[in-house]
This record gives C-alpha cells, sequence and structure tokens, in this order.
C-alpha cells in the first residue's frame, strides 16, 4: 500500500497527489501495451513488505516523492540512502520504482526515495536543447530529496547512491556525474543513452567514482545505448563496471545493490572540496576532504612546489595559472589512498583528474 503520512518526517511537510495521468491517442496507447509485452516493464511492491511507502512533498523546489524507510530504522546508526530515478513515463514511474526497491530497502536495511522525475522520455525524447532543461530541474529536484532526508533521517554522508532504469539513466548520469562528492557510486540499469545530452557533465567527471552499467543483449530498447555508454564514460575516464545481461527490458534492483555494496568494501571514498570563495584573495584555496574512513595521515602537494601535512590546508598560490592539487593518506588498515584535483586560478573552476586509483 502506496500511504501519504508523513511519519518520521518534520511537522509541517504537505503531501501532493500524483498528477493524473496524460490522455494519449488511441495509437499511442496500443503501441504502449504492445511494447510492455514485447519488451517487459517494472516489478510492482511485494505485498509482504512489512512498512509503507509515503508520498512526501518536498518543499524547496516543490517535487514530490515516494519513500521507503525500513520498520527497523534506529535514528542512532547511520543508513545508507539509494536514489532511484524512475523510467519513461506510462510504462514506469516513481511509484513503481519503489515498489520495486521497497522489499530489498526492508532486506538490506536501507533507505531508498524516488523522486518524480521530468526529463527520462526514452522513447521520444526532446531536443538536446530542452532535454538539457529537463535534466537541470531534475538535478535541482534530486538534491533537494536528498537534502530533505538529510534533515529527517541519520544518513550516512559516505553511503549516498544514484540509481536509474530505461530512461532513468538520462537523470543518473547528468546529475551523478555532476555531483562526485554527492554520490558515492552510480548505477545504469538498462538505461537510455545520448552524448548529445551531456554537454555540461564531461567537465565534472570524478575518474575515482564507481559507474556501473548494466545493458542488455537482446534488448530491443536499449541494448545499443549500453555500449554507446560504456564507450562514452571510457573515453572521459569514467571508472566503469560493465555487466551484460539476457532478457527483456527490465529491472534489476539486485544487481545494483550489490554492486554498491562491492563498492562499500573495496573502493575507499575520499573526496576533495577545494574553495576559493574570498574575493579579497583570489589566489588562496582551502582545500577539504570527505572520506569513509579516519586519514591516518596527509600529505598534500599543491602542485607548485608547496605542501603541507594539515589535513584541510589553505594554501595561497604566487600567480594565476592551473594546478594538479594531490593528497596521499592512508587508511586506518595500512592502504594508501591518493586522490587529485586540478583547479585553474583566479577563476576558481574544479574538476576531478586522474592521477591514481589509490
Amino acid at each position: 500500500m502506496i500511504s501519504a503520512g508523513a511519519a518520521g518526517l518534520p511537522a509541517g511537510l504537505g503531501i501532493v497527489e500524483e498528477p493524473a495521468m496524460r490522455r494519449n491517442a488511441p495509437w499511442t496507447i496500443t503501441v504502449s501495451l504492445l511494447l510492455v509485452w514485447v519488451c517487459g516493464c517494472p516489478q510492482y511492491r511485494d505485498p509482504t513488505v512489512p512498512g509503507e511507502v509515503r508520498k512526501i512533498a518536498e518543499p524547496a523546489e516543490g517535487r514530490d516523492y515516494y519513500l521507503y524507510v525500513p520498520t527497523t530504522y534506529d535514528p542512532q546508526r547511520r543508513w545508507a540512502l539509494i536514489v532511484i530515478c524512475h523510467g519513461t513515463n506510462p510504462f514506469d514511474s516513481a511509484a513503481r520504482q519503489i515498489g520495486d526497491w521497497a522489499k530489498l530497502a526492508e532486506e538490506k536495511q536501507f533507505i531508498v526515495a524516488a523522486p518524480t522525475l521530468r526529463g527520462v522520455n526514452g522513447m521520444f525524447p526532446p531536443p538536446a536543447r530542452r532535454q538539457l532543461e529537463l535534466q537541470q530541474q531534475d538535478e535541482r529536484g534530486i538534491l533537494a530529496c536528498v537534502r530533505h532526508l538529510e534533515g529527517a533521517y541519520n544518513i550516512a554522508a559516505d553511503r549516498v547512491f544514484l540509481v536509474g532504469w530505461s530512461g532513468g539513466g538520462f537523470a543518473v548520469l547528468h546529475t551523478g556525474l555532476r555531483h562526485p562528492d554527492e554520490f558515492r557510486a552510480l548505477a545504469v540499469l538498462q538505461g537510455n543513452f545520448h552524448d548529445e545530452y551531456l554537454s555540461a557533465v564531461a567537465r565534472s567527471i570524478d575518474p575515482y567514482q564507481p559507474v556501473y552499467v548494466l545493458y542488455g543483449s537482446t534488448d530491443v530498447l536499449t541494448g545499443r545505448h549500453g555500449q554507446r555508454c560504456v564507450d562514452w564514460l571510457n573515453e572521459h575516464r569514467a571508472a566503469v563496471t560493465v555487466e551484460e545481461v539476457g532478457g527483456a527490458h527490465k529491472n534489476h534492483p539486485k544487481q545494483a545493490y550489490e554492486f554498491f555494496e562491492r563498492v562499500v568494501r573495496k573502493v575507499p571514498w575520499l573526496h576533495i572540496r577545494a574553495i576559493a570563495d574570498d574575493p579579497g584573495s583570489p589566489l588562496s584555496v582551502h582545500f577539504r576532504i570527505r572520506a569513509s574512513f579516519e586519514p591516518v595521515r596527509y600529505e598534500w602537494s599543491f602542485g607548485d612546489g608547496a605542501s603541507s601535512p594539515v589535513a584541510a590546508p589553505l594554501h595561497t598560490y604566487d600567480g594565476p595559472g592551473r594546478y594538479k592539487v594531490t593528497l596521499t593518506t592512508e587508511t586506518p588498515a595500512g592502504r594508501r589512498v591518493v586522490r587529485a584535483v586540478e583547479i585553474t586560478l583566479p577563476q576558481a573552476r574544479f574538476g576531478a583528474a586522474a592521477l591514481d586509483r589509490g
């Protein structure tokens, strides 16, 4: 059952109803039903799941999202959050996606949210300019959903993940690749792909952010999209894991979850933030990190011959230029981890740069 209740969230949140489905011309309905029969569709929620799926209105962007929190939720414990991006309406929706994931969330003990999205039409996508506008709107909605949940629940900052099925691949690649400091890993499940929709993404790619791409060898809808997606990610130095499956165009929550679980076990998360926010000192940069472990030591190299052992150093450069900044550190278990960013001063535009995957 889907409930509009907001128990467990801050008081005073409004609840909105899902908008009615648009009316389709008879030929569209016929084609839609045929495609669903041939290609498959998302599964519906298992009625044995003990908790309720709730529909929440996020106030900052005015978007609603569906939420499932395990019945064993304990606010004293840090919880993983998986944000799922639905595919093309009317074949898929946020409500259907949360249905696919709720039982797994209860079993594996993580919080799952599915925001309603606009830029996920995989069948008849709009021109690139319009699609980019829709993706930017979805980006704001997804980030607002995460912020809303971080305020209501004890979310582990190092275990926030983004996954999308079918047309939801557009949202995952746009939002996820642009925010590697927010999403530890991404998963695209038999997703749609068009490289012209990623013009605002390439500069932000972090080669340390794991990306999982699952595509179907016999999927008549998105099979070729999957290989093009993998090729594009490889060309842009992303850390890609690929899995090819047979069968129809359908969702794969378990495979995505297992990938995220492997990432947590095997890939230390360390993200550098470079902040130049003092107009009076445009060559001064404050470096901070977010990590899934407590670093044992810090060895910063600022790209100009200077270095520092400080956890969050402030460094002033002698002149404008492009610099590669490297941090070498260790986990408590003694594993060496190296990360780098490239910065351009005085116009502070930052992006990740490959150096060593640690």
